[in-house]
């Protein structure tokens, strides 16, 4: 009993290897505590055992940034080139984003005079703005995404009644927005048909283009931004997830501007010069092929000055109708046989013919 009592004794003096401290006297500060503290201290530091711990180094795999996306010569992007094709298959795989250079002072001076004229549309009262809505059923014309600026979306079909509307809107000036917005938008159209044919005919597709219900209608935005734009008093965009439907959106500036694009593993900022456009891969065409493109989203970069007027840029929203319809390697082809019989067949069928009305 003694033998079990002594060990116990030797167990607890083992686990303490010093005696808890007095307590405090007082605690109204009738006399100072820095004696019980240094009594806690050292009995703390004879009683607590902390197990020397290695752990391994965290593994944070370092993110590198997005690298800027590969330049194609317009000229050679219209004419189809081999080495333009290479380009926009590899920037398209890599990065989802690719430059076409190369438009010079006169895509510039298109993209310039389409600001111009279209910076006066933002002025007009919320009930016309409203009114544009309601005339063009399942379209918007106002609106702006993520709180960055007011938008003006221009659509290439309107029906009798909002053409009407918008020219008793803008008597002025109407002919000269329609031309000028219509005319980039058929410059822009005919870059986006020249690279969606490209990844049409190159990229292994798990299902055609062609099979997705519904054509989506191609947009100019027209987009302002606005450093002293109260957030409250903008119009919300009501259905911002249509916007991410297009398989190709091109940016454009009449000045020479940062952009940026941004995918989940990082961003990549550089200078694009006035006239130059920027294609970006949309999600559709990423699903479509599981993968083999990217996906990316591009924006302008604006740095803060003391300003006060306005900042602009345009960008075209579309899925090239190459996209949306059959494909011709779809089509069934004859065998030389089956081609043999169909001549036999019409064959017979004139030795008949001619049989009874001789």
């Amino acid at each position: 009993m003694a033998t079990a009592t002594t060990q116990a004794m030797q167990a607890r003096s083992h686990r303490f290897r010093a005696h808890p401290p007095t307590p405090i006297a007082t605690g109204k500060g009738l006399r100072s505590a820095a004696v019980d503290d240094n009594v806690l201290s050292e009995y703390l530091d004879g009683s607590l055992r902390v197990p020397d711990l290695t752990l391994p180094g965290a593994y944070f795999p370092t993110r590198s940034p997005l690298k800027a996306p590969a330049e194609v010569d317009l000229a050679s992007l219209l004419s189809a080139e081999e080495s333009a094709i290479r380009r926009v298959l590899a920037a398209a795989s890599e990065v989802g984003a690719v430059r076409v250079v190369g438009g010079g002072a006169a895509l510039a001076e298109a993209a310039r005079v389409t600001i111009e004229e279209g910076r006066g549309v933002f002025s007009m009262p919320e009930e016309g703005k409203n009114k544009c809505d309601l005339l063009q059923q399942q379209q918007r014309w106002f609106g702006r995404r993520n709180g960055v600026g007011e938008e003006f979306y221009w659509h290439q079909l309107r029906n009798p009644e909002m053409e009407r509307f918008l020219q008793r809107t803008w008597s002025g000036s109407y002919r000269n927005l329609r031309d000028k917005m219509e005319n980039l938008a058929a410059r822009l159209e005919t870059v986006a048909q020249c690279i969606a044919n490209i990844l049409l005919e190159h990229v292994a597709w798990s299902q055609s283009p062609s099979r997705r219900t519904g054509k989506v209608q191609s947009v100019l935005c027209l987009r302002k931004y606005e450093s002293h734009h109260n957030a409250g008093s903008m119009r919300e965009l009501i259905d911002a997830k249509s916007f991410l439907s297009y398989d190709l959106c091109l940016h454009i500036s009449g000045q020479d501007h940062e952009f940026c694009i941004r995918r989940p593993e990082g961003s990549a900022i550089f200078m694009m010069p006035a006239g130059d456009i920027l294609v970006t891969i949309g999600k559709p065409l990423q699903e479509l092929c599981n993968g083999k493109l990217k996906s990316a989203l591009g924006e302008i970069l604006f740095q803060l000055t003391d300003d006060p007027s306005p900042s602009f840029s345009l960008e075209y929203m579309c899925s090239p109708s190459i996209l949306s319809h059959e494909p011709e390697f779809g089509a069934k082809t004859l065998s030389l046989i089956d081609q043999l019989l169909v001549v036999l067949v019409l064959a017979l069928l004139y030795n008949v013919w001619g049989c009874i009305f001789s």
